[in-house]
């Protein structure tokens, strides 16, 4: 089933990588590092081009994104002619050196991650033409049908679907280059969108991540992969809560936005290039990190935070030694850490949901949300076995070195805290300034703690590699476990470490593979299942909306309960349904028919609301609603009974009813 779609799966690939890797190249980005930027930058090149698309009167499509994609990396063959002055010209950029032994062990991790998570994600969403059935699925499959429709996908237009303003449209922009690119229907698009974020843009953004902190280590990428692909809090659980596409698209591009801020900030391994490249690159990346969700630009100011904190430290330390240079490279710092400072607080404040949107509350105790965090098991996952014990290895490896990674420790304290704070504290108004950017909601700060779980694991595995290979020759047994045997000579002992390494990997990965991510796709799995008795849309339900193109005219306007998933005829079945959200603005006269269409054939004014709104189709999917509750408006109840409308389709308890007390 899965195989027939494998083309459009690769073409998708296509699409979302090759336009930041030609940005990359140009930035002279070298080797896995190129590749693994890609994605983010692609997000960057979309967004800006979905965002200038209706200002240019084109519509938003391939070509504008191939002339996007090709201006930006113009711009980056000129700014990579200029080089740092002084002793930072001699020092190398971890993102930019070559090195084919790094390269290969961190493509390595990320193969074998994307190949765990691929499988994972086909499982959880079970057919690709399954849909997820859940309340925030009816506005995201609806944006990318009202995208092809428009050809546009704007932050700045596509919130006009529901009657709202701007709205951050960087994943309904992607899904939507998606469908347009492999002609796929709105569901396979979606969940080859979903797949490919999950399966290929988080594998390569954690191990660019890792590789830029630990360096080409090949142990310290391996386990960054394989625990990148062990953990059911990201990228399975935004597949399956929500849903929230918008939040797997901005988390999968974290870790590169990460990297390039680590790396300018000179806390990767080396010294580092802190050009204009580098520069643009990181701002490409934070302008597609920003549109696809502005709560993950948030969670990246997060992640800096600990970054400041050290270069002032750092700084303050050099002039108490009274270092040469100290005083004018403090005051050059100053500056940006001033404006970082002000920046932080302004966003911080001002950068979240509105109070009626962060409405949700604590679920456990606060010693309970402190052992969920540390086990990296979030929101009642199964605890994380390979993943979690690594991770205290690493925090302790963080303070070993002279504490050159003691900012991971950091962003590790600061989103556990996040964690216990949303899930175990109180409702109140501290809550609300420390979690509301994330609407107090605890499933979003949970997809946070995996990026610095796996590179917690990388930090702890080659610490402990160093370790094991600086006792080698002090260690009989040691040497003997590394490298087997004197007598087994050079071929042998290549066949040994061949052998070993392998049953280290394929170990790891059967551990890494229990816990809370078998949990999480059998759970997540539930929320896409097509049944007679599904949440969202039923089978019935659906095969009725698939007959609408021979039902009902292309121009009508369905009226319909949005709630009952009915509102989904406009991305399932090609007719458009009045409110395209469960909570959408509609206009007076659709008001006028969902509130009185119950007396149409007494109430002349009805009449004329429905020949305004070219609406004499009803589509009732009964009194069934995602969240369960009742949401039916007073015209919708009674239908049968409703002489002024006729049956004419139904499958089940779904039907099809007509305005017949209007005319044509």
């Amino acid at each position: 089933m899965w195989m027939s779609v494998l083309p459009q799966v690769l073409i998708a690939c296509a699409v979302l990588i090759l336009p930041g890797l030609i940005i990359s190249v140009a930035l002279r980005f070298r080797g896995f590092s190129a590749l693994a930027l890609a994605p983010a930058l692609t997000v960057g090149v979309v967004v800006i081009t979905s965002t200038l698309a209706p200002f240019l009167k084109v519509r938003f499509g391939l070509l504008p994104v191939a002339a996007v994609a090709a201006a930006l990396s113009l711009l980056g063959l000129w700014a990579a002619r200029f080089r740092p002055s002084g002793p930072a010209a001699t020092g190398l950029n971890p993102l930019r050196v070559p090195d084919v032994r790094g390269d290969l062990a961190a493509l390595a991790g990320a193969v074998i991650a994307g190949g765990l998570l691929a499988v994972h994600s086909v499982h959880l969403i079970g057919s690709p033409q399954a849909i997820s059935q859940t309340y925030d699925a009816v506005f995201h499959l609806n944006s990318v049908r009202f995208a092809l429709d428009t050809g546009q996908a704007s932050s700045l237009t596509l919130g006009a679907m529901t009657g709202g303003g701007a709205y951050p449209a960087g994943w309904n922009a992607v899904a939507t280059l998606v469908a347009m690119a492999t002609g796929a229907s709105v569901p396979l698009a979606v969940n080859i969108t979903s797949i490919v974020l999950a399966a290929v843009f988080w594998p390569l953004g954690c191990l660019l991540l890792a590789r830029s902190v630990v360096g080409g280590r090949p142990a310290a990428l391996l386990a960054a992969g394989i625990a990148a692909a062990s953990l059911g809090a990201f990228p399975l659980l935004m597949m399956d809560f929500g849903v929230l596409y918008p939040n797997l698209l901005a988390i999968s591009v974290l870790p590169s936005s990460v990297a390039l801020a680590a790396a300018c900030a000179g806390l990767t391994p080396g010294l580092v290039r802190r050009d204009l490249a580098s520069i643009l690159a990181l701002l490409l990346a934070l302008a597609g990190l920003i549109v696809a969700h502005p709560t993950t630009f948030m969670a990246w100011l997060t992640w800096t935070l600990p970054m400041v904190v050290t270069l002032v430290w750092r700084s303050a330390a050099a002039l108490r030694r009274k270092q040469a240079r100290a005083r004018s490279y403090v005051l050059r710092l100053a500056l940006p850490v001033a404006g970082y400072a002000v920046a932080f607080d302004l966003l911080w404040t001002n950068l979240r949901p509105p109070p009626e949107a962060s409405f949700w509350g604590p679920y456990q105790s606060i010693p309970k949300a402190i052992g969920e965090a540390v086990t990296i098991s979030p929101d009642g996952l199964a605890l994380a076995w390979l993943v979690a014990p690594l991770v205290f290895l690493g925090l302790w490896a963080c303070f070993q070195d002279r504490w050159q990674r003691v900012w991971i420790a950091g962003v590790f304290a600061l989103f556990t805290y996040l964690f216990v704070v949303v899930s175990g504290f109180t409702k109140s108004e501290t809550r609300d300034f420390l979690t509301g950017v994330w609407y107090n909601d605890s499933y979003r700060i949970a997809a946070l703690l995996p990026l610095v779980a796996v590179l917690l694991v990388a930090v702890g595995v080659d610490w402990a590699g160093r370790r094991i290979l600086a006792m080698r020759g002090r260690s009989k047994a040691i040497e003997l476990a590394l490298d087997g045997s004197p007598r087994w000579g050079r071929a042998g002992t290549a066949a040994y470490r061949s052998v070993g390494i392998a049953a280290i990997v394929l170990a790891a990965i059967a551990l890494g593979q229990q816990g809370g991510l078998e949990l999480e796709v059998e759970q997540g799995s539930r929320n896409y299942r097509l049944a007679a008795d599904s949440p969202l849309v039923s089978t019935d339900e659906l095969q009725l909306m698939k007959r609408l193109p021979q039902t009902v005219p292309e121009n009508a306007l369905l009226i319909d309960n949005p709630y009952t998933g009915a509102a989904l005829s406009y991305a399932l079945g090609e007719r458009k349904s009045a409110q395209l959200h469960v909570m959408s603005y509609v206009s007076p006269e659709v008001q006028r028919i969902y509130d009185s269409i119950g007396n149409v054939t007494t109430d002349a004014s009805v009449c004329q609301a429905v020949r305004a709104a070219n609406a004499y189709y009803i589509l009732d999917f009964g009194p069934v609603e995602v969240h369960g509750g009742d949401h039916t408006p007073a015209g919708l109840r009674n239908l049968a009974a409703n002489p002024g409308v006729q049956l004419i389709d139904s499958q089940g308890e779904a039907k099809l009813y007509k305005v017949t007390a209007c005319g044509n």
